[in-house]
């Protein structure tokens, strides 16, 4: 079983687990912008979903960013995180850590790789009805044979369903 699909079953057993009557679990997905001030040093878009549930501590984080890379290059990961609520839960802003695992692609003229990374990441959430923005830093170690580092900044906009 390849990583993408061991990923893919703890995303799915992690949703599926089961709450309380009362409880109820929330699901916001958005896009997202920002820029890598690591080894790669581009510009992405991508998209972030979160599902939260009473019954979880954290909150799960599939992403997927897109990276505008120079011409015959490719770069883009998917990572799956989870994210841990902290300190002042108010009505104002939330602040939150996570941790995680990314797949991170390369294809250049030169050839192709895929990779896998530890994510690292601090943020903050701003609840306004039902629309969340937020802003993030994430550190990410790849594991390649050339091993590179991604810090990137970024910003979206999360949609509650």
């Amino acid at each position: 079983m390849n990583v993408l699909s061991r990923l893919s079953v703890v995303l799915l057993l992690a949703v599926m687990l089961p709450t309380a009557a009362s409880a109820q679990s929330q699901f916001t997905v958005g896009p997202r912008l920002g820029i890598d001030a690591g080894d790669i040093e581009e510009v992405f878009i991508g998209a972030d979903v979160r599902i939260s549930s009473p019954a979880l501590p954290v909150t799960v984080n599939p992403t997927f960013d897109f990276y505008f890379t120079p011409d015959n290059t490719t770069f883009w990961g998917l990572s799956a995180n989870a994210l841990y609520p902290f300190g002042a839960n108010n009505q104002q802003f939330t602040p939150y850590s996570g941790a995680g695992l990314g797949l991170y692609r390369l294809d250049t003229s030169g050839g192709d790789a895929t990779d896998l990374g530890l994510n690292l990441l601090f943020g903050i959430e701003f609840p306004l009805g039902s629309l969340r923005p937020f802003a993030e830093v994430q550190y990410t170690p790849v594991f390649a044979d050339d091993s590179y580092n991604l810090f990137t900044v970024k910003g979206g906009l999360l949609f509650s369903f």
